[in-house]
C-alpha cells in the first residue's frame, strides 16, 4: 500500500463528486435485471438516504461515517469531507489490471472508499459490493452502468454481446446454441482447444491450439467487470485433446482426465496464459497416451483404436502406399498420430524411423534399397513419390529382366533392341522418344525407325523427317515392328530376329553366354 498528498486534481474531483452525490444517491446503487430480489437494495437505498438528509450537518456526518453499512460510511465520509475539507491522504492498492487510489475519509473498508469516490466509474463502483458478491449477489459491469441480477446467476441481455466485442479472440457462433468458437473449431478442425462456460448466461467459448495467445487470458476477459458468489463454478474452465474415439472402451483416448487442480488454479489466479494452459493440459496427458502399448491410430482427430485397417481406409491410400503402410504398423505398439487423412502424411511421419522398412517393401536388393534412401536424404521430397520412383525402377528392372540378354549386337539390332525394351518400361510415348532420339543422320536405322512409328500410330506427325525411300521401306516392316512391340518375354528373341531379317540384316548378334532362356 502506497499514500502521498492529494493532488489539487484529486481534490477537485473528490468535491465534484461529492456535490453530485449530495443531490441523489443514485450514483452507487446498481441497476437491478427484472429478477433480481430487491429488498437488500432497497435497504441500502434507504441508509444512504438517511445520509444525506445529513448532508449539512458535519457532526451528523462524522458519526455517519463511524458507523453502520460499509457503503454508508463511505459516503458520510465524502459529504463531511465536502463540508470539512481538510487534506487528506491518499492511499493506493492493487486490483486485477492495476492500482486503485482513495482518501480514507470514513471507517469503511478500503474498496468501498474508492468506489463511493470514483463511483462515475462502474470498475471501481463494483469494488464497493465484492463483499455482497461474497454473500451470493451477482453483480456486471455493462458499457458505463454496474448492473446486478441479485441472487440470480443470469446476466442482463446486453452482458454477452459486449463480452464478444471486447475479447482478444474473433469468436463465431457454432452449430450448437450458446457455443462460441474460433474459425478453425468453426470448420471442424480436428485441433485441441480451451473451453470457458459461462454458465449463468448458458454459453461456452472455445479457442483452439492454433490460435491462443502467450499473453492473453479468456477467462479474464470474460470475468473482467463482474463479481460472482463463486467464479470457478460460474466459469468454469477445461481443455479437450478434441479427439473423436472410434476404439472402444479399452482405447488410451475414451478416458482422459481433464486439467489438474494445481494447472486449473494457476490460470484461474491469472499467472498462466492461455498458450500455457493450454500447453500444460497436453503436457499432462502426453505421459498417459504413450504408456499404453496396445495400438492407437489417429488420423484428422478421429481415433480408431487399433484397428489399423479401418484407420488406412481412412487414409485413401494407394495400392503402393498402403504395402508400405501395413508392413510398419503391423507391429507398430502405442499411438501413432498425423493431423490429416492423408497415406503421404503417415509415410512422412514415419519415415525417418521405418525408411530401410518402407523402401524394402519395394526394393529386395538391400544395396539398392539403402541407395534410394541415400538419395531420399539428400533430396528431401515426398516419401510417396520416392516410392513410386522405386517401384517404377523395380517394375522396369522386372520387365527387362524376363528378356533375353546379348553378348554382342550390329548397331540396327542395338537400335530395335532399345525401342522395344523402352516400349515396355515406359508405354508408346517412351518408345516414340528413344526412337527419335537415337534417330541417326543415314542408315538402315531410319526405315527402322519409321516401322515402328507407323506401329505405334505415331508416323503421320513425324513423316517430314523421312525420304521416300525410308517411309516405304518402313512401311513394309511395320508388322514385323508390331509383332516385336507385342511378343511376350519367351518369344521376344524370335520376333526379334523376324524383324532384323525381314530388314536384310541376318548377322546381327549373339545371345549372351549366361543367358539360358
Amino acid at each position: 500500500m502506497k499514500m502521498r498528498h492529494a493532488s489539487g486534481v484529486r481534490e477537485h474531483d473528490l468535491i465534484d463528486r461529492a456535490e453530485r452525490l449530495r443531490e441523489s444517491v443514485d450514483g452507487l446503487l446498481p441497476r437491478l435485471t427484472d429478477g433480481a430480489d430487491r429488498d437488500r437494495f432497497d435497504k441500502l437505498r434507504a441508509e444512504l438516504e438517511s445520509v444525506r438528509e445529513d448532508r449539512e450537518d458535519a457532526k451528523r456526518l462524522d458519526r455517519d461515517r463511524r458507523w453502520g453499512d460499509p457503503m454508508a460510511r463511505a459516503y458520510a465520509g465524502l459529504l463531511h469531507y465536502y463540508l470539512e475539507r481538510e487534506l487528506p491522504e491518499v492511499i493506493s492498492f492493487a486490483v486485477p489490471g492495476g492500482e486503485v487510489q482513495f482518501a480514507p475519509l470514513s471507517k469503511a473498508p478500503r474498496e468501498v472508499e474508492a468506489a463511493v469516490q470514483q463511483f462515475d466509474d462502474p470498475r471501481r463502483l463494483i469494488l464497493g459490493y465484492l463483499e455482497w458478491a461474497r454473500r451470493g449477489y451477482h453483480f456486471f459491469v455493462v458499457g458505463k452502468e454496474l448492473w446486478s441480477s441479485g441472487r440470480s446467476p443470469v446476466p442482463p441481455p446486453s452482458v454477452v454481446p459486449a463480452k464478444l466485442a471486447a475479447l482478444p479472440y474473433r469468436l463465431q457462433e457454432g452449430a450448437d446454441a450458446g457455443r462460441w468458437e474460433c474459425p478453425h473449431l468453426h470448420q471442424q478442425d480436428p485441433r485441441p482447444y480451451l473451453e470457458v462456460r459461462w454458465e449463468g448466461a448458458g454459453v461456452a467459448f472455445r479457442v483452439c491450439r492454433k490460435c491462443v495467445k502467450g499473453e492473453r487470458q479468456l477467462l479474464a476477459s470474460l470475468t473482467e467487470g463482474t463479481a460472482v458468489p463463486d467464479p470457478s463454478a460460474e466459469f468454469p474452465v477445461s481443455a479437450a485433446l478434441n479427439v473423436r474415439c472410434l476404439g472402444g472402451g479399452g482405447c488410451v483416448h475414451a478416458d482422459l482426465p481433464p486439467i489438474s487442480k494445481s494447472l486449473r488454479r494457476a490460470y484461474e489466479y491469472g499467472r498462466i496464459s492461455d498458450a500455457q494452459l493450454l500447453d500444460g493440459y497436453l503436457a499432462e496427458i502426453r505421459p498417459r497416451l504413450g504408456e499404453s502399448d496396445r495400438p492407437a491410430f489417429v488420423a484428422g482427430g478421429v481415433c480408431y483404436g487399433a484397428d489399423a485397417g479401418r484407420f488406412l481406409d481412412a487414409l485413401a491410400p494407394s495400392p503402393l502406399e498402403r504395402k508400405a503402410l501395413e508392413a510398419v504398423l503391423a507391429h507398430r505398439p502405442g499411438l501413432f498420430e498425423i493431423d490429416e487423412p492423408s497415406a503421404s502424411r503417415a509415410l512422412e511421419r514415419l519415415w525417418p524411423e521405418a525408411a530401410e522398412e518402407i523402401v524394402g517393401t519395394i526394393v529386395a536388393d538391400p544395396a539398392e534399397a539403402q541407395r534410394w534412401i541415400r538419395d531420399a536424404r539428400a533430396n528431401p521430397g515426398r516419401v510417396a513419390e520416392l516410392l513410386k520412383r522405386a517401384q517404377r525402377k523395380s517394375d522396369e528392372r522386372e520387365l527387362l529382366g524376363a528378356l533375353p540378354r546379348y553378348a554382342t549386337l550390329a548397331a540396327e539390332a542395338r537400335y530395335v533392341d532399345s525401342v522395344a525394351r523402352a516400349f515396355r518400361t515406359q508405354g508408346p510415348g517412351g518408345a516414340e522418344r528413344t526412337a527419335l532420339e537415337q534417330l541417326p543422320k543415314e542408315g538402315r536405322e531410319r526405315g527402322l525407325a519409321y516401322a515402328f512409328l507407323r506401329a505405334l500410330d505415331r508416323a503421320r506427325t513425324h513423316d517430314w523427317r523421312f525420304s521416300p525411300t525410308e517411309r516405304e521401306f518402313g512401311s513394309s516392316l511395320t508388322d514385323r515392328a508390331r509383332e516385336l512391340l507385342g511378343a511376350p518375354p519367351e518369344r521376344y528373341h524370335d520376333a526379334l530376329d523376324r524383324f532384323l531379317r525381314s530388314a536384310g540384316v541376318a548377322d546381327w548378334g549373339s545371345r549372351h553366354p549366361g543367358d539360358a532362356r
